[in-house]
């Protein structure tokens, strides 16, 4: 299996914020990052260097990644990077209908991956590992166990309300 410091994704992200999140996130799993704000600058990405995986944003200006997606898929240099749409508008009016259609394959294949925004870490590295056949392991298990102990020590600073209802989710669950 590859090692992530093998890998290069780019990620496509016009909020500095969210674009900073995914590039660090990635970056600490040990994978080699590069970022654009737009589809045009992704291109361009592409064109210098092709990526092992592409994290997509379908809302941006100057090119959104709808467009970019599209282009990508139609150059035939292209076709096998694998892509994963990360967006928070899969389900309101601002990009519903352009990702119900990437989804569902109308013009372009559909992508490798979905994540709806706000992502979580473990799930982003874990899907980024299983694209790009990067062992991720070390990450996605320290973070689990990091969960686990931020967990631990917040149940024993707990007062017995909040104990009580943690009981009662369990039980639930169980």
């Amino acid at each position: 299996m590859a090692k992530p410091e093998d890998k290069t994704i780019l990620v496509v992200e016009d909020e500095p914020d969210v674009q900073m999140f995914l590039a660090s996130t990635l970056g600490d799993a040990g994978f080699r990052v590069v970022t654009a704000s737009n589809g045009l600058d992704a291109y361009n990405h592409v064109k210098e260097s092709i990526p092992d995986l592409i994290t997509l944003d379908l809302v941006m200006p100057r090119q959104s990644g709808v467009l970019f997606y599209k282009r990508l898929r139609k150059n035939p240099k292209f076709v096998h990077v694998p892509v994963v749409i990360i967006t928070a508008h899969a389900h309101d009016d601002l990009g519903q209908e352009d990702f119900g259609d990437i989804m569902k394959g109308i013009d372009a294949p559909r992508p490798e991956g979905f994540l709806e925004k706000p992502v979580q870490p473990t799930d982003l590295v874990r899907k980024a590992g299983e694209l790009t056949g990067a062992d991720v392991s070390a990450y996605v298990d320290d973070a689990v166990e990091n969960a686990r102990t931020s967990l631990v020590d917040r149940l024993r600073s707990a007062d017995a309300a909040t104990l009580t209802e943690v009981r009662a989710l369990l039980e639930k669950q169980g």
